[in-house]
């Protein structure tokens, strides 16, 4: 079984006039890797995966495992509205290069997707994926929250090896915990919430925060891990603010400003997302000063 654990950013797509421009991002990742980041997710939500046609989603995987190190590991984000199209995703994203699967429900007819569906849907992923599968849980952007029963009886399944939740929700978190923890590995998808959830029990994070801040995000990962939890706390709370502007305030925008300003590429995001606003850029900046990131 795949053993997942550290940091992993979900990496931006950058665009040059509204096109994606794969050598930004060939030259981001050549920035990154100089981090001792476990590896990278390719295509979530911070990648703006749902803006994407499906042959630039490939070609984005085409141009990223040239640049990132066999030591790295890579995680695809995928999920469509049909199992089929998402499992054919899937076969294409592997025939390219990848060590797992990011797979988010599928989520459009939302009112009919309950636990025996969610439970249906997965299992016949994990079955005809050749990727080993991560469920994604991000209720905020699909309106739905994978149910816990429904989580604990995939736990069980031998082709899904954990989860990244992003529902910030630490009850929820903690309550997966105790699902077969042998085999299933859990990631928080939220920063804010990177200290607690690795003291719970979660062996790392995917965080939007770690294109900007990767070392931050590390240092809190390894001081928990070495039980100096004060210098865990200190830093936990040092990036709160800043987490909140690039996700939850301005969003992927804020998050591609604060890229530009650290001399990596952000640039625009796919529209109808705009960048922040004088305001916005403002606070933003401040924060990335405030941590000498700038």
């Amino acid at each position: 079984m795949l053993k997942i654990q550290g940091i992993f950013p979900p990496i931006v797509t950058p665009f040059v006039d509204q096109a994606v421009s794969y050598a930004h991002l060939a030259e981001n990742i050549k920035k990154w890797n100089h981090y001792q980041l476990s590896g990278y997710v390719l295509l979530g939500s911070n990648g703006e995966n749902v803006m994407l046609k499906e042959s630039e989603a490939l070609q984005s995987i085409e141009t990223a495992v040239k640049y990132i190190p066999a030591d790295k590991q890579i995680i695809i984000g995928a999920g469509n509205e049909s199992t089929r199209s998402t499992i054919e995703f899937i076969k294409q994203a592997h025939r390219i290069g990848g060590d797992a699967a990011l797979v988010i429900s599928s989520h459009y007819y939302k009112d009919q997707m309950k636990g025996k569906v969610l439970e249906a849907y997965f299992t016949e992923v994990a079955e005809q994926s050749p990727l080993p599968v991560i469920l994604y849980n991000v209720p905020k952007f699909i309106g739905l929250e994978i149910p816990l029963d429904t989580v604990a009886k995939l736990s069980e399944h031998a082709n899904i090896i954990g989860m990244k939740d992003s529902s910030g929700n630490m009850t929820y978190f903690q309550s997966i915990i105790g699902f077969n923890l042998k085999k299933f590995q859990l990631l928080t998808g939220t920063a804010n919430t990177l200290m607690l959830s690795l003291v719970a029990g979660a062996i790392g994070g995917v965080l939007a925060l770690a294109n900007i801040a990767p070392q931050i995000c590390l240092d809190i990962f390894h001081s928990v891990r070495n039980d100096r939890l004060d210098k865990a706390r200190k830093l936990q709370l040092s990036v709160i603010r800043l987490n909140q502007l690039t996700t939850a305030v301005y969003g992927i925008g804020g998050l591609k400003y604060a890229l530009d300003q650290i001399g990596m590429y952000g640039g625009k995001p796919r529209q109808p997302l705009i960048l922040p606003d004088d305001q916005g850029k403002s606070e933003i900046k401040k924060e990335l000063k405030a941590l000498k990131l700038i």
